[in-house]
């Protein structure tokens, strides 16, 4: 008899959770890899797809709808989605006069002039007050940055070297992640110095020709962040100039992580650039 009132406790307190979920749409990722971190996943996402793709995790419930195009969203999908409201950022700006009349829609500003953690952190908690989850957002908060204290220590004994980050356009030409970028921020975070020394601009990168690797100092230990095209790794056994540098004797290569993305993406990628210079990384 116990054992049946436990369960059903639990069942109940369950549901309470659910009922606390406030029904959100967005059509940006940033936004909802933090809904999905503040416990309360959107019922609908731009692109879902590629959502999948290139940001992977946090992942997205098996039910979230897929609104096409991130920027030109199925208009007969809006119109059949539920929602108490839209939050995207000011990236997605020019839609809201499309989304307005549907549901009260919100901006928020994860990538902005300024601090970049200031910026994410504020950003967050917009987002946690929209949907009354303002405590989980200072956790998230506090969380994100103890984890990378923890890691900072852990790797110390990998700082001698710069990191430079980059992901593969082609076989000749990569992007650069400088100090403003999310990729900059975390290594920064982690005692680690950046080999590119540009602040990428705004979004914190560049893209820029394979020949700027031979600039880099000769310690540098070169993280290549996927996805990639299939064949940049049989086009590189025949580049004299990849062929020739240090850095190509042991680049670790990680997998796709969200690079405008915020708290999360953060967290996850100081997670798995520890695991692959403790572990090792991918292959190609």
């Amino acid at each position: 008899m116990l054992k049946i009132l436990l369960k059903s406790l639990f069942i109940s307190l369950l549901s309470l959770k659910v009922l606390a979920q406030i029904p959100v749409a967005t059509l940006d990722w940033t936004v909802a890899e933090t809904l999905i971190a503040l416990d309360n996943p959107p019922v609908a996402i731009g692109d879902k797809p590629s959502y999948q793709r290139w940001v992977g995790e946090p992942k997205l419930p098996a039910n979230t709808l897929d609104l096409g195009l991130r920027m030109q969203p199925n208009k007969e999908m809006l119109s059949q989605i539920k929602v108490d409201m839209f939050i995207n950022s000011n990236f997605f700006a020019n839609l809201s006069s499309t989304l307005q009349p549907l549901a009260p829609t919100h901006l928020v500003n994860f990538y902005q002039d300024g601090d970049i953690w200031q910026n994410m952190q504020y950003a967050t908690r917009q987002i946690g007050a929209l949907i009354s989850q303002s405590e989980n957002a200072e956790k998230l908060i506090e969380q994100t940055f103890a984890y990378f204290e923890q890691l900072k220590t852990e790797l110390e004994s990998y700082q001698q070297r710069p990191l430079a980050i980059v992901q593969f356009i082609d076989a000749r030409h990569l992007r650069f992640y400088g100090h403003r970028s999310l990729f900059g921020a975390v290594i920064e975070k982690l005692g680690f110095s950046n080999a590119w020394q540009q602040t990428g601009g705004l979004w914190g990168s560049e893209n820029l020709a394979i020949t700027e690797l031979a600039k880099l100092p000769a310690n540098t230990r070169l993280i290549v962040v996927k996805p990639h095209p299939a064949n940049v790794e049989n086009a590189l056994q025949y580049n004299s100039l990849w062929q020739q540098l240090n850095l190509s004797k042991d680049p670790l290569i990680l997998p796709a992580t969200w690079t405008f993305g915020a708290l999360p993406s953060a967290r996850l990628f100081a997670e798995r650039l520890t695991q692959g210079l403790k572990q090792g990384g991918e292959s190609w």
